[in-house]
């Protein structure tokens, strides 16, 4: 199961949640229609969608009233892996990302991705290798090859970079 949202507060008197989101697909994920789980696997059914400032507003099928809204406060939807789009070559989902090890060209480990950081510009990864870390900006000019299913990367290390 992926995270896609957590729930952080209500809206209104009719059970409308407040959800901060972990995808940038929440046009999608969100639809009418769409089923999402809770940690337990309890499902819920989209009724309606919006966003403003920045957080979206669902509105649950299951969840009519302000108290039962209340009751899923901090609780994280999630989506099953099955369910994701395809993504276009040399796209990933950050769940591939995390944990992958890094390795230069020359073939050593230079740690192991602990983070993934939205800089605006570009994703940057923050790699840990013991006690050290740095960060990898995920860009074509650093990273030279990524395999999710082996969580293996390979950079092109640069003078500086850890």
């Amino acid at each position: 199961m992926i995270r896609i949202a957590q729930i952080i507060n209500t809206r209104g008197l009719k059970g409308e949640c407040k959800v901060k989101l972990f995808t940038d697909q929440d046009d999608i994920r969100f639809q009418s229609g769409n089923h999402l789980y809770l940690k337990d696997h309890k499902k819920l059914t989209v009724k309606k969608y919006s966003v403003y400032k920045g957080f979206g507003y669902v509105q649950f099928d299951e969840i009519t009233t302000i108290e039962q809204a209340e009751a899923l406060k901090g609780h994280e939807l999630f989506l099953p892996k099955e369910e994701l789009n395809e993504l276009e070559e040399d796209e990933f989902y950050y769940h591939e990302l995390q944990d992958c090890h890094v390795f230069n060209q020359q073939g050593e480990d230079t740690g192991i991705v602990s983070a993934i950081l939205e800089t605006g510009a570009n994703l940057v990864l923050r790699v840990k290798n013991g006690e050290q870390e740095y960060l990898l900006p995920f860009v074509n000019a650093f990273v030279k090859e990524v395999d999710p299913k082996e969580k293996k990367i390979v950079i092109e290390e640069m003078d500086g970079l850890r």
